[in-house]
């Protein structure tokens, strides 16, 4: 074997190892937050924005430690919780295994995994299962790995394995993500006896299609299948209902779901399908103005969002095609330039929803969160009236509000994090070590930290 092949694999296997490494020094350096971050006095806690104590890895620390991680690595706060807390686990619940991870005898992902897998388990059964699973690293594969943690989870605890099999039924769900190509993913998580129903549902409307002469990858028509399920039966004559413009009107749905299969329809009308109540829709449909001449507007593009999630850049002929089945609310034009005020605490609806379309998410550093389900602050702390003073008017205006999440808006209020927005839109954000960030337009910028910052101590 030549020379330079062995040289670029001794390479790649110091590159995998320095990896791997750094991985393990990110963990450490996690803990190292943790055991040194200051830990809320007792006395100030009950304040409702303090910061609280939290449970983590069977100790306790300050909360606000996961908003310092989630800045420093770029990830949301859920993410950088989920890191803390299962690094703080890993290390005081499973001991060999940590040892194996400094050792590079398997992966920090994998331990986590384990880690999360084991999280209800007492102390006691998770050292046995931390013993069991010690002779295993570095010479098994994960996948053999992952099949044998589970067995031992259910034999060091018959009890909660039964009860974690009752109540995985609560725990259905169905999850739908926007690709922002006209495709979105669905994952779910079924009863088995309705998964199996609805496999056998898919399986049948498959083979009428092949036996139409479809000829495309079974895969797609399995897509094609599920879509054709999940399209509602429309009306004969819909009506119109809550103001606003109904999309499934005759003529305005493209006819692409009318296939015969068996003795009923997919999609169309049937006097003995009656249509179910269709949903109805926000969506917000950004268009530029020079774009509405219908002479030039089949190549354009329109951006659309709804509260389920961003669908993305749709054509706008296509706009009909994805909401052809859904009862749409018209909602007047909303002008995100301007800068409306009010002298009230309370934010009117219409400059909420305003916010709410140029903040697309959080306007903390990194922050993942839909501003749909935040909290709106008030940059500058809203003034009250006193005995002394009125209030300032047009204290709740665009230029002084931005969507927070609980713990972001409390972390904020509470003056552990600070932010100033020079400009409307632009969020400038201080860390309590002294980490400045830029945010605008759901992009977040690092700035130079703040040098020799005593904010921790001041904190503490």
């Amino acid at each position: 074997m030549p020379d330079p092949i062995r040289q670029a694999r001794h390479a790649l296997a110091d590159a995998e190892q320095a990896r791997q490494r750094a991985e393990v020094n990110k963990a450490h350096a996690v803990l190292t937050m943790i055991d040194t971050w200051p830990i809320p006095n007792a006395l100030d806690i009950d304040h409702p924005a303090a910061e609280k104590r939290a449970d983590v890895g069977g100790g306790r620390v300050g909360e606000f430690v996961t908003l310092e991680v989630a800045a420093t690595l770029g990830i949301s706060d859920p993410a950088a919780s989920a890191l803390v807390d299962d690094v703080a686990s890993l290390r005081s619940r499973h001991p060999l295994m940590w040892a194996a991870v400094q050792d590079l005898k398997l992966e920090v992902w994998q331990a986590r995994r384990v880690v999360r897998t084991c999280h209800e388990l007492s102390l006691d059964a998770v050292l046995a299962v931390d013993r069991k699973l010690a002779s295993g690293w570095g010479i098994l594969p994960w996948s053999k790995i992952s099949k044998k943690l589970l067995n031992l989870i259910a034999a060091a605890d018959t009890a909660l394995a039964r009860e974690k099999a009752r109540a995985a039924q609560d725990e259905r769900y169905v999850a739908i993500r926007h690709n922002g190509d006209s495709t979105s993913w669905l994952i779910a998580r079924l009863d088995t006896g309705a998964a199996l129903q609805l496999q056998a549902s898919l399986g049948r409307l498959t083979d009428h299609l092949i036996a139409d002469g479809a000829a495309e990858p079974l895969p797609l028509l399995r897509a094609q299948a599920l879509e054709m399920l999940a399209t509602p039966y429309l009306p004969d004559s819909p009506t119109s209902q809550d103001g606003g413009h109904d999309a499934g009107d005759e003529g305005d749905a493209p006819a692409t779901r009318g296939e015969s299969v068996g003795s009923g329809r997919i999609g169309g009308s049937s006097s003995a399908n009656p249509s179910p109540q269709l949903p109805l829709a926000d969506v917000v449909v950004h268009i530029q103005a020079e774009d509405l001449d219908p002479n030039t507007w089949s190549g354009k593009l329109a951006h659309v969002a709804a509260r389920g999630g961003d669908v993305g850049p749709v054509l706008l002929p296509d706009i009909a095609r994805l909401l052809g089945h859904f009862r749409v609310r018209v909602i007047p034009v909303i002008d995100q330039n301007g800068d409306p005020s009010v002298d009230a605490y309370q934010i009117p609806d219409r400059m909420r929803m305003a916010l709410q379309l140029r903040e697309e998410t959080s306007i903390f550093p990194y922050s993942s969160r839909r501003s749909w389900s935040c909290d709106l602050d008030h940059t500058q702390p809203f003034k009250f009236s006193t005995p002394d003073s009125q209030r300032p008017p047009g204290q709740t205006r665009i230029s002084n509000l931005g969507p927070l999440s609980r713990r972001e808006h409390r972390a904020k209020t509470a003056g552990i994090w600070k932010v100033k927005q020079p400009v409307q839109g632009l969020y400038v954000w201080t860390s309590p070590t002294g980490q400045r960030f830029a945010v605008v337009n759901g992009h977040t910028h690092r700035l130079p930290d703040v040098q020799n910052s005593d904010r921790m101590e001041t904190a503490a």
